[in-house]
């Protein structure tokens, strides 16, 4: 005698959607809506938003990291982890414990702050999201500010200058970096820019990671220098992916802010410029004729192509604003964590709703037809980024800004 058990075979409908969950990209929303409810049918228990974790600390701040940088030391409950120069094929995630001290109101518009690291802790993936997640909570609308370094970098300095960015604008949200292997060398450029290419496919994932989790609703992102080479490519990517898919998660990034761009500036406005636009984000260049470190970097790569942050070009769909009078160090370049005039007019680009060219501290200047760069952009008819202009950054040589516990920072608006 023989024994069969039938077995029931699913709904072909079903089967369909169950194949095409399966094949969504980085870029879809992974969020399902509950099923209905039938007789007979318990209820699900739907997931509860994560509690916010305690303020920030502005003296003892903390600093989330993902990184694909060699690990020299993981760490332990008593020796804080460390990192190095070369790759690693596994990222690594956790935070940063800083240190800060001084009042924030330098002379001469440099943000007098000392920055110190104080402990470097590794987490699991898992948790590293579920503390990102926490740290959102903060805010209303569950914020992420992510921070990508530039050349020259050791692990460190990255945390620094996270820091003082995020101090700096006041920012309460779960602040997060991205480091990707820099040799921390001034005679590493061309490993550096190697690296930099390497890590494009490691930030694309902490990017759909980040944008795709259901409890972070809004992302800003801060690039400096050559860590514009990473973003800019990751990201771009990512933008193929969701416009062949149909789907929107990247919206969920609002701000992008590309300081110094160390990049080729014929390549990304003939291959990338019109994808950073496509999802609808908030794009801000900080560029400077004063920055000798771009005009090195253009005699590196032959001396005919212009790097996209050295001078002005008006580009539709792009606030660009010209930082050319801000002295914060002697080339030029590091001022995106330095200049107070700059952090406060960076404090308005991070916050919903607010106009930052409503005050003193911007003011309009008509671009020459020399500098127009002519782009069929979207959304780009409004006054800020038609093309026809450029925003010159009025620097505040006078005293105030930032202050340590009790956040106090005076804005013209």
């Amino acid at each position: 005698m023989s024994i069969f058990v039938r077995t029931r075979r699913l709904p072909l409908p079903l089967v369909v959607l169950l194949a095409l969950m399966a094949l969504l990209p980085a870029c879809a929303d992974k969020t399902l809506p509950p099923p209905s409810q039938g007789v007979g049918v318990l209820a699900p228990t739907l997931p509860q938003p994560p509690q916010p974790a305690e303020p920030q600390n502005w003296f003892r701040p903390t600093i989330f990291y993902a990184t694909s940088r060699n690990v020299l030391d993981a760490g332990s409950k008593t020796k804080s982890a460390r990192y190095g120069g070369t790759r690693s094929r596994e990222t690594s995630y956790g935070e940063n414990r800083m240190s800060l001290s001084g009042t924030g109101a330098g002379a001469a518009d440099r943000m007098d702050v000392k920055v110190g690291l104080e402990s470097t802790s590794r987490m699991t993936r898992a948790r590293f999201l579920s503390e990102l997640e926490r740290a959102a909570a903060r805010t209303p609308r569950r914020e992420v500010l992510l921070f990508v370094h530039g050349f020259d970098n050791s692990f460190e300095d990255a945390a620094k200058t996270a820091t003082r960015i995020s101090h700096g604008v006041g920012f309460q949200g779960a602040a997060l970096m991205y480091s990707w292997p820099s040799a921390a060398s001034p005679t590493g450029y061309l490993t550096d820019r190697n690296n930099a290419y390497w890590a494009v496919h490691y930030l694309k994932q902490l990017l759909s990671d980040v944008l795709s989790d259901q409890w972070i609703d809004r992302v800003s992102v801060v690039v400096h220098s050559m860590g514009n080479e990473v973003f800019i490519r990751a990201y771009a990517e990512l933008a193929d992916e969701c416009a062949r898919a149909g789907r929107g998660d990247l919206k969920k990034l609002r701000n992008i802010v590309l300081a110094a761009p160390d990049v080729d500036r014929e390549i990304f406005l003939d291959q990338h410029a019109l994808k950073l636009m496509s999802q609808g984000a908030r794009i801000v260049l900080y560029a400077s004729r004063s920055d000798m470190a771009l005009a090195a970097s253009a005699l590196v790569q032959g001396g005919d192509y212009e790097r996209l942050g050295k001078n002005v070009v008006c580009i539709p769909g792009l606030s660009v604003t010209d930082v050319s009078d801000v002295k914060t160090d002697l080339l030029g370049h590091s001022w995106i964590a330095d200049s107070r005039s700059v952090l406060t007019d960076l404090r308005c680009v991070l916050t919903e709703g607010c106009d930052r060219y409503a005050g003193k501290i911007l003011q309009e200047y008509i671009c020459p037809d020399s500098a127009r760069y002519f782009l069929a952009a979207p959304g780009s008819q409004d006054r800020a980024t038609s093309g026809k202009s450029f925003w010159r950054l009025n620097v505040n040589d006078g005293a105030g800004g930032p202050t340590l516990g009790g956040y106090k920072l005076s804005l013209p608006w």
